[in-house]
């Protein structure tokens, strides 16, 4: 169930990166289910709770595909009698292992990143220096921040704070 609402509540309208198929299958498995039980209570309920899921629906197969490392237009294939078995022939593919052109992996944890590029990049240097203070120059924003979405909301923050402030 915890796949599900994060789908439904972190990745509303995300289209981007990558999903695991965990993810995927365990979202559709609990989706099916309320599809179902909506659809006893009557049609109001069940277009109701249609409309309101057909984003993450779409979102969260998209981010399968890139997963996959397949462009998010084979969604469309899912709507295609011959190509609909393709489709999820595709859901069911094991994701690329590491980083892809879509990002990264989804089974390392965000921890796990930082700790493999701090220890690649650094086995032969520190980031401490003599006196015991990080090496700043190290540190890589896109490793911190992610998207550069991330970092472009951060700043506009920052600036209306500091306009709010003065």
């Amino acid at each position: 169930m915890s796949w599900y609402l994060d789908v439904i509540t972190k990745n509303y309208i995300n289209f981007n990166g990558r999903a695991r198929r965990t993810e995927f299958w365990m979202f559709s498995l609990v989706h099916l289910i309320i599809m179902f039980l909506t659809f006893f209570l009557g049609p109001v309920p069940f277009i109701l709770y249609m409309l309101l899921t057909i984003m993450p629906t779409v979102g969260v197969g998209i981010r399968r595909l890139h997963d996959t490392g397949r462009s998010g237009w084979w969604i469309l294939a899912a709507n295609v009698p011959i190509l609909f078995v393709l489709y999820y022939y595709y859901m069911i593919l094991e994701g690329d292992q590491g980083a892809n052109i879509y990002g990264d992996s989804p089974k390392d944890s965000y921890m796990d990143r930082l700790i493999n590029d701090l220890d690649s990049s650094s086995q032969s240097k520190t980031s401490l220096s003599s006196r015991g203070a990080i090496n700043l120059s190290e540190l890589d924003p896109e490793k911190l921040f992610g998207n550069e979405t991330y970092v472009q909301v951060i700043i506009v923050a920052l600036i209306l704070l500091s306009i709010i402030l003065s």
